[in-house]
């Protein structure tokens, strides 16, 4: 594979966006119509694999995937001096396609990105074109409350299983010390987020691991980077308003939900809750997708998208 820099049509950026310093790439032509990808809990944008963005961009689409706060090699926050809530990476995706100079573009977020989504279309509908959320849910207090033990509300979500929860947790439990072992922890993390049923390229995911491992080393703040508390995008989540029906319904845009039949993370009725309350939503269910975006999906997300913004846009 080559290496990004000889790809036609990557860049590298480096922007100040809402008092925060982002790294973002984009593939293709600025001249194509724009997607910003919007990466879950703590990932940096790598996590949208290489191979991910420049089949999207072979579509005829300017893709831009980046490190939100906190995450790869944007900024980090001390979260006590200076919290945050979601809205913030919110303003922060705001304020990155402004330095980039897209008016509007198509939004694709996953997992906690997914939410980042659906309020960036509440809160700048002017810059969305359309809205895809996959491997997501409106309402992350199910999974939250499932990681902290926090007692059942009537009437939630369906929670992760408790045996999923129990082994994130011991493989967590103990912080990784070298770069094997952050590698290894990454893998491992999305082996047991896949579901049961999802093909896991184990090539893929051990090169997506170890530029995980090195990204300290590509820091000026390296030994920031070490110490970096990962935590703070969940209690940026805790510290946000779960989504309503009322603000679902309110949704104006194109939507369309992608959900793998067999996520561990946010079972299926997340999905399902979701496009009942969106207006003339759309969702797309894979059979044996779990959390993880594997190579093995990447044909089928591609095309229900690219159709999805053809049709609806």
């Amino acid at each position: 594979m080559r290496p990004l820099s000889e790809t036609a049509g990557y860049r590298q950026h480096w922007v100040e966006a809402n008092g925060q310093r982002l790294r973002a790439e984009t593939f293709g032509r600025p001249e194509c119509p724009a997607v910003l990808l919007i990466m879950g809990n703590s990932a940096p944008g790598l996590v949208w694999p290489d191979g991910f963005c420049r089949s999207l961009s072979e579509r005829n689409r300017f893709v831009v995937r980046f490190d939100q706060r906190d995450t790869g090699l944007s900024s980090y926050v001390d979260f006590a001096a200076s919290p945050y809530t979601l809205d913030h990476l919110v303003d922060d995706a705001v304020a990155l396609l402004d330095a980039l100079g897209i008016r509007r573009a198509n939004l694709v977020g996953l997992s906690q990105g997914g939410v980042v989504a659906y309020r960036m279309a509440m809160r700048a509908p002017e810059r969305s074109s359309a809205l895809t959320v996959m491997m997501s849910s409106a309402d992350l207090r199910p999974k939250n409350d499932a990681f902290t033990g926090a007692p059942v509300r009537e009437g939630e979500l369906p929670r992760p299983a408790r045996s999923y929860v129990d082994a994130v947790i011991a493989l967590n439990s103990v912080a990784s010390a070298s770069d094997k072992e952050v590698a290894h922890n990454f893998v491992e993390n999305f082996r047991l987020a896949k579901g049961a049923l999802s093909p896991f390229n184990e090539d893929d995911w051990f090169q997506m691991g170890r530029a995980m491992a090195a990204l300290p080393t590509l820091r000026e703040d390296r030994l920031q980077a070490r110490l970096a508390n990962h935590s703070n995008h969940s209690k940026a989540q805790m510290a946000t308003p779960a989504l309503t029906p009322a603000d679902l319904r309110n949704l104006k845009l194109p939507v369309q939900l992608i959900h793998g039949a067999q996520d561990p993370v946010f079972p299926m009725p997340h999905a399902d809750w979701a496009a009942k309350q969106i207006p003339n939503s759309e969702l797309v269910v894979i059979d044996r997708m779990g959390h993880a975006l594997d190579r093995a999906f990447f044909d089928e997300i591609i095309t229900a998208m690219t159709d999805f913004w053809r049709r609806r846009t």
